[in-house]
């Protein structure tokens, strides 16, 4: 009787989710910093796309986002006409049902990614529960975008627990995968390679504020699978060293790159990227914050094209 039970609600708790949703709960949410946020940086991000991006990336179809954690708003501003949107990180994913709120600290929790672009980690893990975990931001950010979501599901793979989102964006129907797991060597699991290559999941990958992750050996296999399979790469100076691009990627610069920003990530000085951008002058400033530093240091923005972009 349990197992039909359980059966039985599993069959309808998709639905039970969605007319939660279809409340006023995120429907109406508002963050006090959103308004700020849509009336000056999404129009540069637009802006941004219009004119640097889509020449290389309106082939675009899926972006694999590590390192990413609960951010889904830059990556559907950057690549609007994606279907899917996988993001990697070490946040508990979250459950909903009957009793999803809206947590206390859900605008505290979205106030650095909409003032500087990122999430702190030491923060998330401070103020997300294990009862909702992220879920609750991705919902609001969507909400905020726009956008309404039609599905949830939580399927759990032998890679991690994951949550998938099926939604409705400037009238396209995608899905935002989060998958909760540590992608260093020793744990990045073949079948979560497998599943994204299976589900062709990853054609554009993003890299932002990932704490000089693809510097390090300890994620050289991730990187190796980045730079193996990715068509296009728009990343800071966190992301791919440039001395790792194999030679048929074509790298083009936005910005200025003097430094990595903050002591910690001194040790993280590119000398061949501080040259490129001195040698070549670039003297477009990119209006808007990505990454580390914001509003203290210059964006630099790297965007590596594989092959031709015909």
């Amino acid at each position: 009787m349990k197992k039909f039970i359980f059966l039985l609600l599993s069959l309808i708790y998709s639905s039970s989710v969605v007319a939660i949703l279809q409340d006023d709960m995120f429907k109406t949410y508002q963050h006090p910093r959103f308004d700020k946020f849509k009336a000056i940086t999404a129009p540069r991000l637009e802006s941004f796309v219009n004119h640097q991006l889509r020449l290389f990336t309106h082939k675009t179809k899926a972006v694999f986002y590590p390192f990413g954690g609960p951010d889904i708003i830059y990556p559907l501003m950057l690549f609007p006409q994606a279907q899917n949107y996988l993001l990697i990180g070490l946040e508990p994913r979250g459950v909903a049902g009957d009793g999803l709120q809206i947590p206390k600290n859900l605008n505290r929790q979205l106030d650095s990614l909409l003032r500087r672009s990122f999430f702190v980690t030491s923060d998330m893990n401070q103020i997300i529960t294990h009862k909702h975990g992220i879920l609750p931001l991705f919902l609001a950010q969507i909400a905020l975008m726009g956008g309404l979501v039609k599905d949830i599901k939580y399927p759990d793979y032998s890679f991690g627990k994951t949550l998938e989102i099926t939604f409705i964006h400037l009238q396209l129907e995608k899905k935002l995968i989060y998958v909760q797991t540590n992608v260093v060597n020793q744990n990045l699991s073949d079948d979560l390679i497998k599943f994204i290559k299976d589900n062709s999941l990853f054609d554009t990958c993003m890299i932002k504020a990932s704490s000089y992750s693809f510097h390090q050996n300890i994620f050289s296999k991730l990187r190796d699978f980045v730079l193996t399979n990715a068509d296009v790469i728009l990343q800071d100076d966190t992301g791919v060293p440039l001395k790792k691009f194999p030679k048929d990627f074509k790298i083009h610069l936005f910005g200025n790159y003097l430094m990595p920003y903050g002591k910690e990530w001194s040790g993280y000085f590119q000398k061949d990227l501080y040259k490129i951008y001195y040698e070549t002058n670039p003297k477009s400033k990119v209006p808007f914050c990505y990454g580390y530093g914001c509003g203290r240091s210059p964006v630099a923005i790297i965007l590596a094209i594989r092959g031709s972009t015909d």
